[in-house]
C-alpha cells in the first residue's frame, strides 16, 4: 500500500512537468498587452505582443520601447552603435510596414527567441529578439539586428522556423504614434 503514493505521486510529477513545458513561442498574457483574440494562435499573439515594441525600436522611440518590454543596458548601448543606427535609418518615414514573425526558440518557461523581418525600399531587415519573463514583467536581455543577406539566413537557421510567417502591420502612417 505504501508503493501507490509513490506512484500517484510519481504519475502527478510527470503530468504537471509535461503541462509545464511551455509550446513554441508561448507568450506570456500578463504584461505583454491584451490576451489574442479567440481563435488566434500563440505566434499570432506573439507577433502581435511584440509588434508595439518594434515599432517603437524601429521609430527609435526607446522611452516607448521600455515602457513596453523592459530593455537591459546592453540592448539600450547596442541601438546606439553605428551599424544599428545605419540599419533603422532604413526606416525613415515609412508609409506602411509589415511585421513578419518567421521562427522562434523556446528555451524555457517564458524564455526564448524570437526573429522577425520587415520588408523596407532597400531590402529586408531581421530583428532577433532574446527574452525572458520574470514575475510580470517581459524583458528584452539581447537584440540583434542584421540587413546583410547572409546575416539574415544565419539568423533564420538559429532558430525554429513557422510553417509560414505571421504578419502584422506595424500601422506606420506619418506622425502616427507607437
Amino acid at each position: 500500500m505504501r508503493r501507490s503514493p509513490a506512484v500517484l505521486l510519481l504519475v502527478l510529477a510527470a503530468f504537471a512537468i509535461g503541462s509545464a513545458t511551455p509550446m513554441m513561442l508561448k507568450a506570456q498574457n500578463g504584461g505583454m498587452g491584451s490576451p489574442g483574440v479567440a481563435g488566434e494562435d500563440m505566434p499570432h499573439r506573439t507577433a502581435k505582443a511584440f509588434a508595439p515594441f518594434l515599432k517603437a525600436v524601429i521609430t527609435k522611440r526607446y522611452n516607448t520601447a521600455q515602457q513596453i518590454f523592459k530593455i537591459r543596458r546592453s540592448v539600450e548601448s547596442s541601438l546606439e552603435e553605428a551599424q544599428s543606427v545605419r540599419i533603422l535609418n532604413r526606416f525613415n518615414k515609412p508609409e506602411r510596414m509589415d511585421l513578419n514573425l518567421v521562427g522562434g526558440k523556446t528555451l524555457g518557461q517564458n524564455i526564448g527567441i524570437l526573429l522577425f523581418t520587415v520588408g523596407t525600399e532597400d531590402g529586408p531587415v531581421a530583428f532577433k529578439i532574446y527574452y525572458y519573463g520574470f514575475g510580470n514583467d517581459i524583458s528584452i536581455s539581447r537584440l540583434e539586428m542584421s540587413d546583410d543577406w547572409d546575416e539574415i539566413e544565419t539568423l533564420a537557421k538559429s532558430v525554429d522556423s513557422l510553417t509560414s510567417p505571421v504578419t502584422v502591420s506595424l500601422g506606420m502612417q506619418p506622425d502616427a504614434g507607437p
